[in-house]
């Protein structure tokens, strides 16, 4: 039996099938080929015409490549900073300054110096004492100041009386109630002796405008007692006996006796502390604050040195033989033509000098902001310039021993 001739659309159908195994293979292979970053892929749509409905079959693209990012550790220098806040123009900068009233804050201790000496008051002094008149100043430790020293100023003068039982044999006296004698000095502790007999009165004595004691001078006989030891401050004081129109009931009379004045000096290794006076008055206790925490406060002012002011500087010097040993300048004793000169201390440079007169006078008024002390070249004498506030010029004696005197001193 003869079969009959396909049509051309059955004939079509194997052609078409080859033709889509033969675009898929090869799609299959260039996927598979996996091009580089550079190549370009360029997508190609193919249509296959159908004449009959048939299954589609979806592609699935292979797995692609992800690029994954390896973090490798690196040491960081450390020698460097980093700084946590850096202002810049554009950021606003505060600063609160807290105040917390009733806060309490401890003071802190102060270590001093090796070799420091520290005293609850001035020692008391062991006598004799040395003489002020026989070393130049400064003076440091205890010295004796007596009655006749230059620098001690008697308003109205007041009388020399020779006793044997008194310092070095002399001591000054008044029959003035109101009479009274001043002194500047230097340094932290004072004592003074005084005379007591039957005629004695009553007076003050005063430091800096302040009285710190009342002495009752009369005694039944002759005697020559001291005061208590005074602490007065480090400084330059201004010290003045006065009397005060009273007097002991038993006494004869208002009669004020001074033998010398002792004034302690401390030295750079010595400091007085004083215990501290304890007082009555109530203070109130601080309340604690809560969960206060201070952050920042205005900045420490520190102090700041200011210079001293040039004063008007007056100074007397008195040269003269003590020809009768009574140890005071008398008529006829002074010796002429004596240089005196006034220096500074820190350059000595001569600001001022004279020559003593018949009298063995010489005075100086010099206006200076530096320490100054007058010098003597011939005798090798110096003394220091006082810049208390007496307006009396202070004095300066220069006694010369009984003897031989040169026909001629240059």
């Amino acid at each position: 039996m003869r079969r009959p001739k396909p049509s051309a659309a059955r004939r079509l159908l194997p052609v078409l099938a080859a033709l889509c195994l033969t675009a898929w293979a090869t799609a299959f292979f260039l996927i598979r080929a996996q091009p580089g970053a550079n190549d370009v892929r360029i997508s190609t749509l193919m249509v296959l015409p159908s004449l009959t409905p048939t299954e589609t079959v979806t592609p699935t693209l292979p797995p692609t490549l992800t690029a994954t990012v390896t973090m490798t550790a690196t040491t960081a220098p450390t020698d460097t900073p980093v700084p946590t806040f850096l202002p810049t123009l554009s950021e606003r900068v505060l600063e609160i300054a807290v105040v917390m009233p009733g806060v309490y804050v401890p003071p802190t201790l102060t270590p001093f110096p090796p070799g420091m000496i520290l005293l609850p008051a001035p020692p008391n002094p062991v006598e004799p004492l040395p003489d002020a008149t026989d070393t130049a100043p400064p003076f440091f430790g205890w010295y004796s100041f007596e009655s006749d020293y230059p620098t001690i100023r008697y308003a109205p003068p007041w009388t020399p009386r020779l006793s044997q039982f008194a310092s070095r044999g002399q001591y000054h006296r008044t029959e003035g109630a109101y009479d009274t004698a001043n002194f500047m000095f230097e340094g932290e502790g004072l004592r003074v002796r005084y005379v007591a007999a039957q005629n004695m009165g009553t007076f003050e004595i005063v430091v800096d405008g302040a009285v710190l004691d009342t002495i009752d001078a009369y005694a039944d006989e002759l005697r020559f007692p001291v005061t208590d030891v005074y602490y007065v401050g480090g400084g330059t004081h201004r010290l003045e006996l006065r009397g005060i129109g009273q007097k002991n009931n038993a006494s004869e009379g208002y009669v004020i006796g001074l033998d010398t004045i002792q004034v302690f000096r401390g030295d750079a290794q010595t400091l007085i502390l004083p215990p501290p006076v304890i007082t009555n008055t109530s203070t109130p206790e601080p309340q604690p604050a809560a969960r206060i925490e201070l952050v920042g406060a205005p900045p420490t002012l520190q102090p700041t040195g200011t210079p001293i002011p040039p004063r008007v500087l007056t100074a007397e010097v008195v040269i003269a033989y003590d020809e009768n040993g009574n140890r005071t300048v008398d008529p006829a004793e002074g010796v002429a033509g004596i240089s005196v000169r006034v220096v500074e201390v820190n350059t000595n440079r001569v600001i001022a000098s004279g020559f003593t007169d018949e009298r063995g006078y010489v005075s100086f008024e010099v206006v200076t902001d530096a320490p100054a002390q007058i010098v003597v070249p011939y005798f090798g004498k110096t003394w220091t310039v006082q810049r208390g506030g007496n307006s009396a010029a202070p004095a300066y004696t220069v006694l010369l021993t009984p003897g031989n005197q040169p026909g001629l001193i240059p």
